[in-house]
C-alpha cells in the first residue's frame, strides 16, 4: 500500500512500505544487551549496526529516509525497536517500546498520509510522525508508558497510543 505523505515543497512525496532492507546478525542478545544487526540495503551491507535481529518493517518516509521496526524474536518479553535512518547520514534516533515480562506482537500496520500505525504491547494502539528536522523536547517528558529513549533535547519520533478494546 502506498499512501500520500505530507507535501515537501512543492513535490508530493510519498511513504511506503519496501523490502529492499533486511538485517544481518552481528551480536546476539545477552543476558543483559539486545541482539544487533547490520542493516543490508539492496542486499548490500551499509555498514550501520542497529539494536534488534528481526526486522518486522519497514517503512521509506522520503527517499532514502526509512523507519525500521525492529525485534528480537524472543516471544515471552518481546520489545520493539523503532530506527530512524537516513541513507548517507546514518541512524538519526532510536526508541524502545518495552514493558517487563510481557509478549509483544507487531502486527496491523497502516500508513498514512502524515503518520504510521501499528499494534504492539496486548491492545496498544499506536501512532507515530516523524518530524522533518529535530524538535525541541523536554527530556523523560510526553512519551506513553513503555517508551524509552535516549535523554536529550530533540527528537523526530513523535508517538502516542491508545488502547483499543474489541466491541
Amino acid at each position: 500500500m502506498i499512501y500520500d505523505c505530507q507535501p515537501n515543497g512543492s513535490n508530493l512525496v510519498k511513504m511506503k512500505q519496501v523490502i529492499n532492507l533486511s538485517l544481518a546478525p552481528q551480536y546476539p542478545a545477552t543476558e543483559t544487551a539486545q541482539a544487533r544487526s547490520e542493516l543490508i540495503i539492496d542486499q548490500q551491507p551499509c555498514g550501520i549496526v542497529i539494536p534488534g535481529s528481526v526486522l518486522e518493517a519497514a517503512v521509506e518516509i522520503n527517499p532514502g529516509r526509512f523507519v525500521l521496526f525492529v525485534t528480537d524474536g524472543i516471544s515471552y518479553e518481546e520489545s520493539l525497536t523503532i530506527v530512524l535512518y537516513q541513507r548517507g547520514e546514518g541512524v538519526q534516533e532510536i526508541i524502545h517500546i518495552e514493558h517487563a515480562y510481557s509478549s509483544g506482537l507487531f502486527e496491523q500496520l497502516a500508513l498514512y498520509h502524515d503518520h504510521i500505525e501499528f499494534n504492539f504491547l496486548g491492545e496498544a494502539r499506536w501512532s507515530l510522525e516523524v518530524a522533518d528536522r529535530p524538535i525541541f523536547a523536554l527530556p523523560f517528558i510526553g512519551d506513553p508508558q513503555y517508551v524509552k529513549r535516549s535523554a536529550g533535547f530533540k527528537k523526530q519520533l513523535l508517538i502516542t497510543s491508545h488502547e483499543t478494546r474489541a466491541g
